[in-house]
């Protein structure tokens, strides 16, 4: 019978033991945490919307082939457009009248038969630019005949007449040979100064 209320009694204290252990296994347990709040994403700020600048028009291409041929109604255009210049010489003129000067043998007398002729005036050009510089180009005057049966036209003499000051000119837009078309004052001793590149200008139609 002592031995019955002994073993009671142990198993009655393991029971309890094993409560009480229980018991805190689970006060030791950590709360379990609350799942973190997504982020959110900001906004991205809204870009300010910058100015288009509008493209500058394109300029006219210059013409492959440009007419040189001095009508009435281009000189009247001209002379509407640039009155100071009203009764201009034109370059092919004084050059048949240089030409029909037996006596013009070289460049120094062709020169000062030119500047007899031409100094003070305006006169117009047109033919192939060469020398081209930022300041201007030089224009050719041809003072003797071609003799016939010169098919090259080595034959011909000339000397250079140096433009500056020309309104429609810019180095970068010409090539050397290009056809131009030029009004200019001719000053004397083989230079000109101011003019007008009357294709760029608008004025040779």
């Amino acid at each position: 019978m002592r031995n019955l209320i002994r073993n009671a009694t142990i198993r009655t204290l393991t029971a309890t033991l094993s409560l009480v252990l229980f018991a805190g296994c689970e006060e030791e347990k950590p709360a379990a945490q609350a799942p973190a709040a997504a982020a959110t994403p900001s906004a991205a700020p809204t870009p300010t919307p910058t100015p288009t600048e509008e493209p500058a028009p394109a300029k006219p291409a210059r013409p492959e082939k440009i007419d040189q041929t001095l009508t009435d109604e281009r000189r009247a255009a001209i002379e509407s457009k640039y009155p100071d210049a009203k009764g201009f010489l034109s370059a092919a003129e004084v050059e048949g009248k240089l030409q029909k000067n037996k006596a013009l043998k070289d460049e120094k007398t062709a020169r000062a038969a030119f500047d007899k002729l031409v100094k003070g005036k305006w006169i117009l050009f047109s033919g192939n630019a060469v020398n081209l510089t930022a300041q201007g180009f030089d224009m050719g005057i041809v003072y003797t005949p071609l003799i016939p049966g010169d098919t090259i036209g080595i034959s011909k003499q000339w000397f250079p007449v140096t433009l500056s000051a020309v309104e429609g000119y810019k180095e970068d837009a010409f090539k050397v040979g290009d056809v131009s078309v030029v009004l200019v004052k001719y000053t004397g001793a083989g230079k000109a100064s101011p003019g007008y590149e009357l294709v760029a200008t608008g004025a040779w139609k």
